[in-house]
């Protein structure tokens, strides 16, 4: 990034982090606060979402000391929501005009639409390195991002904490939200593929189960007609890698925040993916690409990344790469 990219970029992302911060106290102002006459006693109460209402008590300078309160701070709340997405909107046409605009828009729509619900997804695959170039402050070439998919991470040990997220929803009804023409790519009830209209296709993937004979942990859990996340054995360095978390943007400027893998684990993985015998020559290629561009990240621009003699013992591969760049 040059200069000015640098500046519009950290700029932009600090004013989304405060949104985020904003946006984790909405659920303090949920519902309402009112006074309720019963008997000819006026009561205070909260009211919660599903028709739930909870009594604070009668009527007094406490309770109406209360209310005053909680109008304001919500009021509050509402202007500084208002004010903070005013200047996101601002800020879009500073990305754009800058080019940082990168991210795929259906992609970034369909990240928010799990976010929203709460279910807990990594990407990973070729849009993890839109979150290394945010890291690194480094813009890639377009050909090394060329995708028509997008490959979501669903931890089968997470399985619990991802099917009661759903509620009421499934997985192929989070990812319509983001567009309404996504399409299950088979009718096989294994399916873990959506298409829309484009052939913009979103997978769902997981760690294969101990036994392969038998279906991973999401197949049981989750409805008949649903998605189901295909376990690949080769995930096992994603899925045991460290995390990372980073902001991009999408193609009108509006931020998105990436939860990937570590950029180490990523490069190894795409190190062996370009060995894998059944991998098509065109695929291995392109892993092994970009295996090497993030390698050159880590030598030059991420080496804060310590490798360390437990990182040389786990990514041999990836020292490898090092070494011969």
């Amino acid at each position: 990034m040059s200069s000015e990219q640098q500046k519009v970029f950290t700029n932009a992302v600090q004013i989304f982090e405060v949104m985020e911060q904003v946006h984790a106290l909405d659920t303090s102002f949920l519902g309402t606060m009112h006074w309720k006459r019963i008997n000819n006693t006026e009561y205070l109460y909260r009211g919660y979402s599903g028709g739930r209402t909870k009594s604070l008590g009668k009527r007094s300078p406490t309770t109406e000391g209360i209310k005053t309160k909680y109008d304001a701070s919500r009021k509050a709340h509402k202007d500084r929501k208002a004010q903070l997405t005013q200047q996101l909107k601002i800020h879009a046409g500073y990305i754009r005009l800058n080019r940082l605009n990168r991210f795929p828009s259906v992609a970034a729509k369909v990240i928010r639409s799990f976010e929203k619900q709460g279910t807990p997804i990594k990407v990973v695959g070729t849009n993890a390195l839109y979150a290394y170039e945010s890291l690194s402050g480094v813009l890639f070439l377009p050909e090394f991002l060329a995708t028509d998919d997008l490959d979501l991470l669903m931890d089968s040990r997470q399985r619990l904490k991802i099917v009661s997220s759903l509620k009421t929803r499934t997985l192929l009804s989070i990812i319509k939200e983001a567009d309404s023409s996504f399409r299950r790519v088979t009718p096989s009830p294994y399916d873990f593929s959506a298409a829309n209209n484009h052939g913009y296709r979103v997978d769902l993937i997981t760690q294969e189960s101990a036994d392969i004979r038998e279906p991973n942990a999401f197949f049981g859990s989750l409805d008949a007609d649903d998605l189901k996340p295909q376990g690949i054995g080769s995930l096992k360095w994603l899925v045991s890698a460290p995390s990372i978390s980073e902001v991009v943007f999408d193609r009108q400027g509006h931020p998105v925040r990436l939860n990937t893998v570590d950029p180490r684990a990523f490069a190894i993985h795409k190190h062996y993916m370009s060995t894998v015998e059944r991998t098509k020559p065109i695929k291995a290629k392109k892993d092994l690409e970009q295996a090497h561009i993030v390698a050159q990240l880590l030598r030059n621009e991420l080496n804060h990344f310590p490798l360390s003699k437990g990182i040389v013992r786990l990514f041999p591969k990836l020292i490898g790469s090092m070494d011969n760049n």
